[in-house]
């Protein structure tokens, strides 16, 4: 990935999706999962619009609320869903990943994929993977979605919490998350008033 980071465009400046896949990468850039997003809304719909890198990697999770609509646009990607894996190609068209259901995405295909993504609705998957990019670009967190400060482990349990209605991801266990995120972020929401 380049070293320049754009600035994120929000899909509320929508532009065409001619003009979004005339880019060599999208405006979003997270280097610990290596991809990059553009996205794009139609009425209630999100068109979040990926480029995989070669060996990157979205970390399993589900979407309680949210149904996509997956498609390969350009290369091959390896698709994990319900815990089978499968290549998704432009030739198999659309592929529906249905809400709470387990799903990971992986580029094994030694050059870049790019996927296009219909969210139904869209919610608020364009902030959570904007921030989720910003913070790997902090350095917040490492590949295996662990936290690699104090500052880190306040940002996720913060983030996890308020995004956990629409997406949540599977590692820690969920079950763990339900337990831990509320105690952690309120002890970081503590200690920061406390040294302010």
């Amino acid at each position: 990935m380049s070293s320049e980071l754009s600035e994120p465009t929000s899909a509320d400046e929508t532009r065409s999706e001619a003009a979004i896949l005339s880019s060599p990468r999208g405006d979003v850039e997270d280097p610990i999962h290596r991809v990059s997003y553009s996205f794009r809304r139609d009425g209630s719909e999100l068109w979040v619009y990926t480029w995989l890198e070669d060996g990157a990697q979205l970390p399993e999770h589900y979407h309680p609320s949210l149904e996509e609509h997956w498609e390969a646009l350009e290369g091959a990607a390896r698709v994990k869903l319900d815990g089978v894996w499968r290549d998704l190609v432009p030739a198999d068209g659309p592929i529906l990943v249905a809400r709470n259901v387990r799903h990971e995405l992986r580029n094994e295909s030694g050059r870049i994929a790019r996927m296009r993504t219909r969210v139904v609705p869209g919610g608020r998957l364009e902030e959570f993977l904007t921030e989720s990019a910003r913070a790997a670009r902090e350095g917040l967190y490492n590949k295996r979605n662990l936290p690699t400060s104090f500052r880190g482990v306040a940002w996720v349990a913060e983030f996890a919490l308020r995004f956990r209605d629409e997406t949540v991801v599977t590692s820690p266990p969920p079950a763990l998350q339900r337990l831990l995120l509320p105690s952690i972020a309120r002890l970081s929401r503590a200690g920061s008033r406390s040294s302010s």
